[in-house]
């Protein structure tokens, strides 16, 4: 009898045993969702200017004692993205109206600004715009003072050309502006365009963008 009961006790754990692990359901494993793929951003915005660079481009000639007749200097405009057009109105160089100014200067009008004659307009590479333009400071028939003032040189050399007395050297280099007439458009590969492109720059002797504070540095 006791053997009998001993195998029901057994059978029953058995079956126990087989009900706890056999019965647990099988876990599915998770499955990493498929990463997708960012969507760009798409541009709505037209060219701008990334950097402005305006310095003399004539060769300085006073220390041969020759004097010196071409007043010209070049307004490197870089965009932060490549420019398709207007070619047609951006090259003209009629389109742009070129300033100087500098309140340190002897000549009238400087102090708001005088009208630089703009010779020539050029693309280079996809994304600049090159304008070259000179100046002249007439004070009568004699003597005249051409080009940028961007550096002590050029200050001091400025005094001597006006022959002068008791006249301070300019305590600041020139700020040059910039206007494209608003008929004009600079749109990019897009045709995304910007309406009223103007800016302005210190003129400086190397080849680096100065960044306009209350006044332009002579460097």
């Amino acid at each position: 009898m006791k053997k009998y009961v001993w195998l029901l006790i057994a059978a029953a754990f058995a079956v126990a045993v087989l009900a706890m692990v056999g019965c647990k359901p099988a876990e599915t494993p998770t499955t990493s969702p498929s990463p997708t793929a960012p969507v760009p951003t798409p541009d709505t915005q037209c060219p701008a200017i990334k950097s402005v660079v305006v310095r003399n481009v004539y060769e300085d000639a006073y220390d041969r004692n020759v004097v010196k007749k071409d007043g010209s200097f070049t307004i490197t405009i870089t965009f932060d993205e490549d420019v398709a057009g207007d070619w047609s109105c951006i090259l003209d160089e009629n389109a742009w109206t070129v300033k100087v100014v500098n309140p340190t200067r002897q000549g009238t009008g400087f102090k708001d600004g005088v009208g630089a004659i703009v010779k020539d307009v050029d693309k280079e590479a996809k994304n600049k715009i090159v304008i070259t333009a000179t100046i002249t400071e007439v004070h009568n028939t004699v003597y005249e003072v051409y080009g940028l003032l961007c550096s002590e040189d050029d200050a001091a050399q400025y005094v001597k050309s006006l022959k002068l007395e008791d006249y301070q050297e300019p305590t600041l280099a020139d700020t040059v502006t910039f206007k494209l007439k608003s008929t004009c458009k600079v749109y990019d590969q897009l045709g995304i365009p910007c309406c009223g492109l103007e800016g302005e720059a210190c003129c400086a002797p190397v080849c680096e963008p100065v960044t306009i504070p209350s006044g332009c540095p002579l460097q």
